[in-house]
């Protein structure tokens, strides 16, 4: 007793199919609020980092140390390791001898950008290196 004709049971097997898909496939969205991100804390995090012009490139750094001195030297030591590691992302592979003292000189001619940013106990800097056609320098005049 077959009450169903082959047609009739594969587009019966076909509609079934579509719509337990068409109930797996809609998902609840649950509405999750982010606390307010600090916009000094932004500007530093997501503040550009590499070649910002031709003859400017920046790195972000921040600092906990309480001392300014010793910030200041912290925040200058780990920028400048920052700036050389960023720059050698732009070099060409196998650089010379000659060429990565130059990096390294480069990195080193930076300045400390202090804009008095402090969030709870973290000092923010940007640090800056500033030369004449920078970005042709390090990306094709070092050997």
């Amino acid at each position: 007793m077959n009450l169903l004709k082959p047609t009739q049971k594969i587009c019966l097997i076909l509609s079934l199919v579509l719509w337990i898909s068409a109930c797996k496939s809609k998902e609840t969205k649950e509405t999750i609020q982010k606390e307010p991100e600090n916009e000094l804390i932004l500007e530093f995090t997501k503040a550009k980092e590499g070649f910002i012009t031709d003859s400017l490139f920046q790195v972000a750094i921040s600092s906990v140390l309480s001392s300014e001195s010793e910030r200041m030297t912290e925040a200058k030591s780990i920028a400048e390791q920052k700036a050389l590691n960023l720059l050698k992302t732009y070099t060409i592979p196998n650089l010379s001898e000659k060429g990565k003292k130059e990096l390294r000189d480069i990195s080193k001619e930076g300045k400390i950008i202090d804009k008095n940013v402090i969030v709870g106990s973290r000092y923010y800097f940007l640090y800056q290196i500033q030369k004449s056609n920078l970005k042709r320098l390090v990306t094709k005049d070092l050997e």
